[in-house]
């Protein structure tokens, strides 16, 4: 039997959950639908999302690194045309330090791939660059006149900034990157100002319009990689993940629970005689029990437990740091609460019920294929005793309802 601490303790929490559930579903629908929330910042977006889009962030970090760690030492051969002998010299010593910078951030990218590293090489792989700019610039100042400084070369500023266009950054992210990039900046204006308050606000336009295009090309790419990414990993009937996201997100868990020395639980849902529903009163009926059980689902579920529509009529859901007889809980829960509700069909019908429930243990270092076999069996084994009822591989006897 579940511990009975615990098991209130679970109550009182789910009471809470189901209240904070209620009063974030509006959020909840909008983050799933909505393009606003997902392009201001990265608050709606799931973890699985994060990681696919740092990944996609990585290989491009990666990228350009490397490319601009070869051509900017490479561009010196323009350098020794343009400039005089000596002014070319200090800029094949700043391009070299900055091309070691570089290919510097580029192992390290490499190597440590999370998404806080990720951020911390976008950051240094543009402000680099400004800091090799504001530096040599002081220098040129120094020995010729800002005019006689070549159009390619102050331009640099500005190419930087559009080039953050290639990637898929929220707006409060492409702010910051603006930031960090226009701190130096500001500081060498201040330093060279001379009284030409236009140069200036010619200048600081020049910044905003690139930096502008550079935020509209990155929300562009921040709202089609979310599109792509939803309908490939999104049941679009439910809003639950599907079972590649699953099992990727079952990976972590189980990966985290090694690492914190404590197991998890999973529990797949069955709903009995679907195709009778069906059959007798048609797919769109059919659909919205799917969404009814689902919702359910969400509702009495924990925010930490992962949902996914694991087949047609089939959910799975992983409950990290849960016990067997916890889980096993859960689950008779579960199974009540889906027997009580109800759909109405269009003639004001009302459609109940009911679902066959398999619980199992994660048992450490076991393969995830076996970890799923165990439940579908388990499942298997309660529609055999009859449906309605939840199985589990530690209870001497099967839990009738």
């Amino acid at each position: 039997m579940p511990n009975s601490s615990y098991v209130g303790s679970y109550d009182r929490r789910q009471h809470v959950n189901k209240s904070r559930a209620v009063l974030n579903s509006n959020k909840s629908f909008f983050a799933r639908h909505s393009t606003v929330g997902d392009v201001v910042s990265t608050n709606h977006h799931s973890k699985d999302f994060i990681q696919t889009r740092n990944q996609y962030i990585v290989e491009r970090l990666k990228l350009i690194c490397l490319f601009f760690a070869i051509t900017v030492p490479v561009s010196s051969l323009l350098d020794f045309i343009v400039f005089e002998n000596v002014q070319a010299q200090l800029l094949l010593i700043n391009r070299l330090i900055l091309s070691c910078a570089l290919i510097g951030l580029y192992q390290l990218i490499r190597r440590v791939s999370t998404v806080n590293m990720t951020r911390l090489v976008l950051a240094l792989s543009f402000l680099f660059p400004v800091l090799f700019y504001t530096a040599t610039e002081l220098s040129l100042t120094q020995t010729m006149a800002y005019r006689n400084i070549p159009l390619s070369f102050t331009l640099t500023p500005y190419l930087i900034v559009a080039m953050l266009g290639l990637f898929p950054l929220t707006i409060a992210e492409g702010v910051a990157l603006l930031s960090v990039i226009s701190l130096p900046l500001a500081i060498l204006e201040y330093i060279q100002y001379a009284g030409n308050y236009a140069a200036v606000i010619d200048k600081l336009w020049l910044f905003v319009l690139f930096g502008g295009i550079s935020l509209w090309l990155q929300l562009g790419q921040m709202v089609m990689l979310m599109k792509l990414y939803r309908e490939s990993t999104i049941d679009s009937l439910t809003g639950l993940i599907n079972r590649r996201v699953l099992m990727r997100q079952v990976e972590d868990i189980s990966k985290n629970s090694k690492r914190v020395q404590k197991s998890f639980s999973v529990m797949m849902c069955d709903l009995d005689f679907f195709k009778r529903v069906n059959d007798t009163y048609g797919h769109l009926v059919g659909d919205q029990v799917l969404v009814k059980v689902s919702s359910l689902l969400k509702h009495e579920l924990r925010n930490p437990d992962v949902i996914a529509r694991f087949g047609g009529e089939e959910f799975m859901v992983v409950m990290p740091h849960l016990e067997l007889d916890q889980a096993t809980h859960v689950g008779l829960r579960i199974a009540d609460v889906i027997r009580k509700s109800s759909v109405m069909t269009d003639e004001q019908q009302e459609i109940t019920f009911t679902a066959s429930i398999g619980v199992t243990q994660y048992i450490a270092g076991e393969p995830i294929a076996q970890l799923f076999k165990r439940v579908d069996d388990l499942l298997y084994q309660a529609k055999e005793q009859g449906r309605d009822r939840v199985e589990n591989t530690l209870a001497l006897e099967p839990h009738k309802l």
